[in-house]
């Protein structure tokens, strides 16, 4: 991962933050964004009688829209890789005028400005067996790219919180190799604290992804925050992609850089697992992954 796919993912991330701080009815920052959306979707140029995206999405109005246009930008985000392209300078050009910054320098390539170099470390595949040697390498080399991107959304910026956060995820998918609960999910069946309300929810929303989000109303509330429809296709969420953001927003959710920042493992694993199983082996792969990332 380098430092433009660093970029890349802080500058989406950015610009769904602006998009959605657009108030009121139609403005010509939603003529902005709906350019941004249409340009790197390949689509046509808005038809000049089209309010902004009423041509790309089913909606009625300029707050729906603009909830679209961010979904969009969120799938959009996997598909910039390689070296700088035009699409490229058209997203820094956006997020400037949003945010009401000066234009891009012409000696400056997209982004330089307007986010520093990263300083975390970048996770590897070999990371990840230091940490967890039994875990499939196969399985390592896929999450790795995924896992940094998770970390880079979410905040989880510092070798201290990596480790917290790497650590975690290996005791909870039995080192890595457990995108989805090993069991059938019976046992969830009807459980209303989980929003399994209706007859199959109990193993259609098992546990899935690296911290296994659980039940009909943490697939939801999941989906949503990540822009995808996780009710309709949970299955989705075992895909290692959606397997470590998912874990990215279940650690942002519970605001657990806090406790890792205070290198409070007992406090991580209590908010994590409701107590304190496998607090032992929780640590372990914790002092693993300070080895691993030099903390």
């Amino acid at each position: 991962m380098s430092q433009l796919d660093v970029w890349r993912v802080q500058a989406f991330r950015r610009l769904g933050k602006l998009t959605l701080e657009i108030q009121g009815d139609f403005s010509p920052n939603d003529d902005l964004v709906d350019g941004l959306v249409r340009s790197l979707s390949k689509l046509p140029a808005r038809p000049a009688d089209r309010k902004p995206y009423l041509g790309i999405f089913a909606v009625s109005d300029a707050i729906a829209g603009r909830k679209k246009a961010v979904e969009r930008l969120q799938i959009l985000a996997n598909t910039l890789e390689g070296n700088l392209t035009a699409a490229d300078g058209l997203i820094d050009d956006a997020i400037r005028a949003l945010s009401k910054l000066p234009k891009r320098p012409a000696d400056k390539q997209p982004y330089a400005s307007l986010f520093p170099e990263t300083k975390m470390k970048l996770v590897t595949d070999k990371d990840l067996l230091t940490i967890a040697p039994q875990a499939s390498a196969k399985r390592a080399e896929q999450l790795a790219p995924h896992l940094n991107r998770a970390m880079l959304e979410f905040d989880i910026l510092t070798p201290l919180r990596q480790a917290h956060f790497l650590a975690q995820l290996a005791h909870e998918s039995d080192r890595f190799n457990a995108l989805e609960e090993y069991a059938s999910g019976d046992d969830y069946e009807w459980r209303d604290d989980l929003g399994n309300v209706y007859p199959g929810d109990g193993v259609r929303y098992k546990g899935r992804g690296l911290i296994q989000i659980t039940g009909r109303t943490n697939y939801r509330e999941c989906g949503r925050a990540l822009g995808v429809d996780l009710v309709s296709n949970p299955k989705r969420l075992a895909e290692p992609d959606l397997a470590c953001r998912s874990a990215g927003w279940y650690w942002d959710t519970r605001q657990l850089n806090r406790d890792a920042d205070r290198d409070d493992v007992k406090s991580v694993t209590r908010i994590i697992n409701g107590g304190y199983n496998g607090l032992d082996d929780r640590t372990r792969l914790l002092s693993a992954a300070k080895q691993a990332l030099k903390v």
